[in-house]
């Protein structure tokens, strides 16, 4: 970046350009200015102690150059009296003229907007400018620590230095600065305003259905304000034993409070995400920290400047991590993709086979994929031929594609690209307490087991899809004389297989479709569980009226168990279908390649040129095209899906690498059974 151009990106962010001099800043101070004036100065000043250091710039030792740099001030109007006296007046006035509840009480906390509300609000407050003389000390904060590291150097301050700073508020205090400091009062007030925040949200009616005792006045987020009440009570009397009961039975209660959410948490993860629920739950989480926090600030009498800095620092931070657009997306995001993880390893759990009667099960239902996709992809070489224009052609596939895909499900079948999406998050769920090595060996296990499921059932698809399709290419040419697909597309289709073509890559982009299909399964199972409509249809007397109660019985209980899978298999359906034609539209180079597809369609290239396109190079090449395209399909799908789980799970990077050292440990070790089962015995996997 050249420097001219890096000077003015630094001067319009404030970093390091443009700054006055100490001298000039500390005697710059003027508490008569204009409040828009005094914040610009108290926002030049944190500037200037914040400034990254410079060559030949030290600090003592133990000390951080902020904390030098605040020495540094703090000496310079300690030999100038007046500077001083201006300075300290000057900040009073800011503390005086300023409002600090909503800072106290709401910066870091969620807020229940919209999320694209919220992402508009806060790309705003990035962009453009603070409202000038703004008296909310939020707004201030916003300019005073603009950065994510502010918090380290305000943590980083030594005791002596805040002493001394503290000193210099209360310096030349007189008639003229009665009761500038409000903050001891506005921290009540927070605190007061937090407890009713909690209390309405705790007691509305979304986090009451999800608690075993619905009653409102027995809730512990009702009695929190009463319990604050008695607290203050206390205080204003200056009865230390009243208080310390007072404290006692509110600490209770905000242990009460916090079991009640764990409590609704719990029902969550078993009921489906509710986007209202997950705010309310983070917000009463955060609240009550903050509700701690501000308990020790006012009711601890030990006043320590170190304490102070802390919480300072806790703000900055989460004031940033308010403004940040990526930790919102990451917020409101870790739960519902948690939970759609979950779901997703529920769908996977009859994907894995652990013991050979399993494992030939798993042989038996891919063939029979395998048999369903050759149909599949014989009514597309009838699509093909009726030769529609795009988007319609694009919709005709889809239906296509949609229809075998439901078929493999409600007839039992197995596909083997649809397994690796969906088994990943199933893993994923057991990768904890891996340093246990009992625990370990029975994640190995489960690893092992669902390798050789993938490999059972793509060997599956690919064992009957080509007998399939070649019985109906002879079916089709004894009842009508013609070939399955004419001469030019089948050449045309062997070249599209091909290794050294494109195929890998868009087998690549299929194994992100077919991702993207596991996602709106759980999505669907979880909106379908979270409104509770599989006992609705249960229950709904209209349902009853046509069907009969045992019809109607038998309706809600299949609509729990194949929702998730009817919604995947027809969104992958129709992106196999519809995302081509667009995409030609669009003239954008891509398509889709999935391997029993791929392999159907080879198969009947094959057929229509006749047993010698066996021999020729196009059909290797093809072959080879074949094999990439399954490992691609497999291998970004699982890795997909794998990384969003571990992170979903909050799987760390260490435990992760001792899983790939287990894993690299039992090849060398038992290497076959990555391939078949070595008994008959099921492997036992801990929940």
């Amino acid at each position: 970046m050249p420097f001219f151009l890096k000077t003015l990106i630094d001067r319009y962010a404030g970093r390091n350009a443009a700054l006055p001099s100490l001298d000039l800043l500390a005697s710059a101070a003027s508490p008569d200015q204009a409040l828009e004036e005094r914040l610009n100065w108290l926002v030049d000043v944190a500037q200037w102690i914040r400034r990254p250091g410079h060559a030949g710039e030290t600090a003592p030792a133990n000390i951080s150059v902020q904390s030098g740099r605040l020495r540094r001030l703090l000496d310079v109007l300690d030999r100038n009296p007046e500077w001083k006296l201006a300075v300290a007046r000057t900040l009073r006035s800011i503390i005086r003229q300023t409002r600090a509840v909503a800072l106290f009480s709401e910066t870091g906390l969620p807020r229940q907007s919209g999320l694209l509300t919220e992402i508009s609000e806060r790309l705003a407050r990035k962009f453009l400018p603070p409202p000038p003389g703004s008296a909310e000390l939020g707004v201030l904060f916003d300019r005073l620590f603009p950065y994510r590291n502010d918090d380290v150097w305000i943590e980083n301050l030594d005791e002596t230095t805040l002493q001394r700073f503290g000193a210099l508020l209360e310096h030349g205090l007189g008639p003229e600065d009665k009761g500038w400091n409000k903050l001891a009062e506005e921290l009540e007030d927070a605190l007061a305003y937090l407890a009713a925040q909690i209390r309405v949200i705790g007691c509305s009616a979304a986090i009451r259905q999800r608690l075993q005792h619905q009653s409102v006045r027995e809730l512990a987020f009702f009695k929190l304000g009463t319990s604050l009440s008695s607290v203050f009570a206390a205080y204003e009397k200056g009865d230390a034993a009243a208080l310390a009961a007072a404290l006692a039975d509110l600490r209770i209660l905000i242990d009460a409070c916090y079991r009640a959410r764990a409590e609704a948490l719990a029902y969550l993860e078993k009921s489906g995400v509710s986007t209202e629920v997950v705010y309310h739950l983070a917000f009463i989480a955060a609240a009550l920290e903050r509700f701690q926090d501000l308990l020790e600030l006012v009711f601890d009498p030990a006043n320590h400047p170190g304490r102070n800095a802390a919480f300072v620092a806790l703000l900055a931070r989460q004031n940033r991590a308010r403004e940040s657009v990526v930790d919102l997306l990451r917020q409101n995001c870790r739960l519902l993709t948690r939970k759609m993880v979950e779901r997703s390893g529920e769908t996977g759990e009859h994907y894995i086979a652990r013991s050979r009667p399993e494992y030939k099960a798993m042989l038996i239902s891919a063939a029979g994929g395998g048999a369903i996709m050759a149909v599949t992809a014989w009514l597309k070489t009838i699509v093909l031929a009726w030769g529609l224009p795009g988007l319609m052609q694009g919709i005709a596939a889809s239906l296509n594609y949609s229809l075998g895909f439901v078929a493999i499900q409600l007839t039992g079948s197995a596909l083997a690209t649809k397994q690796p999406a969906n088994t990943a998050p199933a893993l994923a769920a057991r990768m904890h307490n891996v340093r246990d090595p009992a625990a370990i060996e029975q994640l190995v296990d489960e690893i092992v087991c669902l390798v050789r499921s993938q490999i059972a059932s793509i060997a599956g698809n690919l064992a009957l899809v080509a007998p399939a399709m070649l019985l109906l290419h002879f079916l089709i040419l004894g009842w009508s004389g013609g070939e399955i697909m004419p001469t030019e597309k089948a050449v045309e289709t062997m070249d599209s297989i091909s290794i050294f073509g494109p195929s890998v890559i868009y087998a690549a982009f299929t194994g992100v479709l077919l991702w993207a299909s596991s996602l709106a399964a759980a999505w669907a199972g979880n909106w379908f569980a979270c409104h509770h409509i599989g006992e609705a249809l249960e229950k709904d007397r209209r349902l009853i009226r046509v069907l009969g109660t045992t019809r109607a019985a038998r309706v809600a209980q299949f609509w729990p168990r194949n929702i998730a899978g009817l919604c995947g298999n027809i969104s992958f359906g129709f992106m196999l279908g519809i995302i081509p034609a667009v995409a030609k539209f669009a003239g954008l180079p891509l398509d889709i390649r999935h391997v029993t597809l791929s392999a159907a369609f080879l198969t009947a290239a094959v057929a229509t040129l006749g047993p010698g396109a066996l021999l020729t190079k196009a059909f290797v090449l093809a072959a080879l095209g074949i094999a990439g395209i399954g490992f691609m399909n497999l291998a970004v799908s699982f890795s997909l899906a794998m990384f969003v789980a571990t992170r979903a799970c909050d799987i760390k990077q260490p435990e992760r690498r001792v899983i790939y050292g287990a894993v690299a440990r039992r090849v060398l070790r038992h290497p076959w059974s990555f391939l078949y089962p070595t008994n008959d015995k099921a492997v036992k996997i801990a929940a």
